[in-house]
């Protein structure tokens, strides 16, 4: 059973600290690479994560996320990063495409969770 907590904040989605397997990359790494388990702090409208490359505000990102109902894939912008890429930096991310369905699938996970 995953841990989370949650968060109580003015946004559009509430936002849950959790473990996922998710995978990564930007239109430039030419590699998709594999899912791996990782915290995550996740939401509808985006996700925060700890990025092992260097990313860059602006960034396109392109994701998938694993759940039990399977993978929802996902596009999203990077919006914020803070840290040294060295030790790992906190990515924030905004979903800039996801399908209605795979959103409603990710939303559901969270109010299970």
């Amino acid at each position: 059973m995953a841990t989370y907590s949650v968060d109580v904040e003015r946004r559009d989605y509430f936002r849950v600290d959790v473990a996922l397997p998710v995978a990564y990359w930007r239109e430039t790494d030419h590699v998709q690479p594999k899912l791996d388990l990782m915290p995550v702090n996740i939401s509808g409208s985006g996700m925060r994560l700890v990025a092992e490359r260097p990313m860059a505000v602006g960034d396109t990102v392109s994701l998938r996320i694993g759940l039990p109902s399977g993978v929802v894939p996902a596009q999203a912008k990077v919006v914020r990063v803070q840290g040294q890429p060295e030790t790992g930096s906190s990515v924030s991310m905004q979903f800039t495409a996801i399908g209605n369905h795979d959103q409603e699938r990710l939303l559901e996970y969270m109010f299970a969770a």
